[in-house]
């Protein structure tokens, strides 16, 4: 038996044999002596990358083995493509380091991809070779180094100008805190020099980015100022409501608070939209409906407290702007007149009180300046009654109807009560009557802009007494009609 065993192990091991002895004696024809490049597969020369791979499939058809060396050696080229991308971009990133960084990690890898990917565009086989012994095919490409410059200076113009538009952006962006677009621009000014504009299509001329930049500074620069002098305001107004916390004399804390109300108007007057970063308006109406609720000045309290709740914040406190509005009692009348003491309370008005009727020329219209002057100053507004002292060119497009240019002045109030008509006359039994007939208006203008105009056209009833009286019945009309209409238009702006 076991003589048996030893013959069948023996039989089979023949027939493995024979059946083997056909591969075994299997050869490829070879592509000659083996080259130089095999050993050293990853080249770079002054000209070129060049890099090589190889099939591992020695029984695949010659042309399947061919495309698997050549997708070999495209991956171990790219390889070293990107090794060298990144090390090259990572150099100059170290170089600019004292400037700032432009390029994040996500910024490089991306480009490193990007340039890699588009000079594999333009490699070219340059040489083959078919290992003799196992079948195994090599092949050999390359790229040129130009090439791979050129496609890594794309990339890099393409990822600096996208970094250049969106600090430009986020400094142009309003919203945003002066300091964060000072931040911004000055990335953006680092940016730029980096840049071969040439190589991005879309992109405008350098000349155009430096003057966009240059405008974008002039223009931190001022909001940096109104900037730090708003924060100074705001710091001194706290601090005085923090004082007068602390009065136990009643005028003194008086004295305070009405300071501290002064700043935050004048806060308010000077930005009414906010400042991006330090405060909204609805902040301030907020403090102001809290110091003028210490005062017990309900109507005025909740009057800022509604503000609030239309008003842009830095910190959302409608719903506490709310329940303090409606647990605050106010009659309309009451409120009416905390509206006017609210809008007028510290104004500087300029008022301007002109007719042309009595006479062919302008005259001051001194009854209308007294009716207004005296109300605006009971509403502690600070009035200067300059009758007729328009220049003259823009007195005279005010009576004709017209909005002169350049009319007011920063930071103050201008009101303009002005009648331009004739002055009509007739003989009733032994004596005389007058009338005015002509165009009436009222003007108001805040730092240059119109906030309320009613003008229209009327004419009196006859007066036997003088013309002066006339235009002194005519100013109490006018004036009356002008409160009764402000007041629906203060009406209406607190309801937006």
């Amino acid at each position: 038996m076991t003589d048996l065993r030893k013959a069948g192990r023996g039989l089979a091991a023949g027939l493995l044999l024979l059946l083997l002895a056909p591969a075994m004696a299997a050869s490829c024809p070879g592509g000659g002596a083996r080259p130089e490049w095999i050993s050293s597969p990853d080249t770079i020369t002054e000209q070129h990358y060049l890099s090589a791979g190889v099939s591992h499939q020695a029984d695949a058809p010659l042309s399947e083995r061919l495309a698997s060396a050549r997708q070999d050696a495209l991956k171990n080229l790219s390889a070293m493509i990107q090794v060298e991308v990144r090390n090259a971009l990572t150099l100059e990133q170290t170089r600019r380091q004292g400037g700032g960084t432009v390029l994040s990690e996500s910024n490089l890898r991306s480009l490193t991809e990007t340039s890699t990917r588009a000079s594999l565009e333009n490699v070219e086989a340059v040489e083959s070779w078919e290992d003799p012994a196992n079948c195994q095919v090599w092949v050999r490409v390359r790229v040129a180094r130009a090439v791979l410059e050129q496609k890594k200076q794309e990339g890099l113009a393409r990822q600096l100008f996208t970094l250049l538009t969106a600090q430009l952006a986020s400094a142009q962006d309003t919203t945003r805190p002066v300091e964060a677009r000072q931040a911004a621009l000055e990335a953006a000014q680092d940016v730029l020099p980096r840049i071969t504009l040439s190589l991005v299509p879309e992109a405008s001329s350098a000349a155009y980015y430096s003057q966009q930049l240059r405008r974008l500074a002039d223009a931190l620069g001022t909001l940096r100022t109104e900037a730090q002098g708003a924060r100074k305001l705001l710091d001194e107004a706290d601090a005085q409501l923090n004082q007068a916390a602390d009065q136990s004399s009643e005028p003194a804390r008086v004295r305070l608070q009405r300071a501290a109300i002064a700043n935050y108007r004048t806060l308010l007057q000077k930005h009414p939209n906010g400042l991006a970063g330090l405060f909204g308006p609805g902040d301030l109406y907020m403090k102001l409906g809290e110091v003028e609720e210490l005062r017990g000045n309900s109507c005025a309290a909740k009057n800022h407290y509604l503000q609030v709740i239309a008003a842009r914040q830095l910190v959302d406190r409608r719903a506490v702007a709310q329940q303090r509005a409606d647990g605050l009692k106010c009659a309309p009348a009451d409120m009416d007149k905390a509206l006017w003491k609210q809008y007028f309370e510290g104004r500087k008005i300029d008022l301007y009180c002109v007719q042309q009727g009595t006479r062919p020329t302008p005259q001051p219209w001194n009854k209308a300046c007294d009716e207004v002057g005296n109300q605006f100053r009971a509403l502690g507004a600070e009035i200067d009654a300059r009758g007729v002292q328009l220049p003259a060119a823009q007195a005279q497009a005010l009576l004709q109807g017209e909005l002169p240019p350049e009319l007011g002045t920063k930071d103050r109030t201008l009101l303009a009560v002005l009648a331009a008509g004739k002055l009509n006359t007739r003989q009733e039994g032994s004596g005389r009557e007058f009338q005015f007939d002509g165009m009436l208006w009222t003007l108001l203008l805040s730092e240059g802009q119109s906030v309320y105009s009613d003008r229209f056209q009327g004419a009196t009833g006859w007066n036997p007494i003088s013309p002066e009286m006339v235009m002194d019945v005519l100013a109490l009309n006018v004036v009356r009609r002008w409160q009764s209409r402000f007041t629906t238009f203060l009406r209406k702006d607190l309801a937006q």
